[in-house]
């Protein structure tokens, strides 16, 4: 089984606006797909931090919220302009 046949739906959907691009990610296997495939840099330590928490959510019990909280913070690391409507 891999990790991506499982998935985290989180509360609320958030959506990050680069240059080129908006995404909406709206759980844990969102998230941790756009890290791998779309991110614009993969050494910065919040988005390392983020893809282990994705990980981890996806293979445990753990709160879908503590992965929304990461993916946030590598946005915001990414340079990636972050909507949501509530805070992370």
């Amino acid at each position: 089984m891999t990790i991506f046949a499982n998935d985290r739906l989180w509360d609320e959907a958030v959506v990050i606006e680069g240059d080129r691009q908006v995404i909406r990610v709206q759980s844990t296997r969102d998230a941790l797909l756009c890290l791998k495939n779309h991110w614009p840099i993969q050494d910065g330590p919040a988005g390392q931090t983020a893809k282990s928490v994705c990980e981890q959510g996806l293979t445990s019990d753990d709160d879908p919220a503590f992965a929304r909280r990461a993916f946030i913070e590598a946005a915001k690391e990414a340079g990636f302009r972050v909507n949501s409507w509530t805070a992370a």
